[in-house]
């Protein structure tokens, strides 16, 4: 079975679905060996790996071939993270089609524009609604509906929410 069907099989389920943080191919083998369903390559960790913060500075290129090594290592769904898809939606779209090609079950997408910040702290100018903008209409037209799992992140939406609330 395919890394992205099992990928929405996890999903169609109703467990909680365990996929820690990996940085390489090793971090996910471990995860792999020890029964884990499914793993996420995080990009805060994938930069700090390199000696990076997470703030966008590492290429799509960079990220997508990790991502290949990742995916290549392991049978089990990887979920990758794409920022904000690196530009405008037809740098979206390709992103999109790199990841896929890289073999990851899925991205997520950051919701704030390019270029990103972590979205745990303040300063970040989020996306239009989910659903609406230009770069959500780039996942799924870029993906054949539902051939490859593409998710839109809230974290920031939520930050901001909680800075008003708190």
């Amino acid at each position: 079975m395919k890394t992205t069907a099992k990928l929405r099989q996890l999903l169609k389920s109703e467990s909680l679905i365990v996929a820690p943080f990996v940085l390489n191919a090793f971090h996910a083998k471990i995860a792999e060996s020890v029964g884990l369903p499914a793993v996420y390559m995080t990009g805060a960790g994938t930069s700090a790996e390199r000696g990076f913060p997470d703030v966008g500075l590492l290429t799509m290129t960079e990220m997508v071939a990790n991502a290949k090594y990742i995916a290549g290592a392991v049978d089990i769904p990887v979920i990758c993270d794409a920022d904000t898809g690196y530009g405008n939606p037809l740098n979206v779209q390709r992103t999109i089609r790199e990841y896929e090609s890289a073999g990851v079950a899925g991205v997520h997408i950051e919701d704030q524009l390019f270029p990103k910040k972590c979205g745990f702290f303040a300063g970040k100018q989020v996306t239009p609604e989910r659903g609406s903008s230009a770069e959500d209409q780039s996942c799924f037209g870029c993906t054949g509906g539902f051939r490859f799992c593409c998710y839109r992140q809230v974290r920031c939406l939520c930050s901001h929410w909680l800075g008003r609330h708190h």
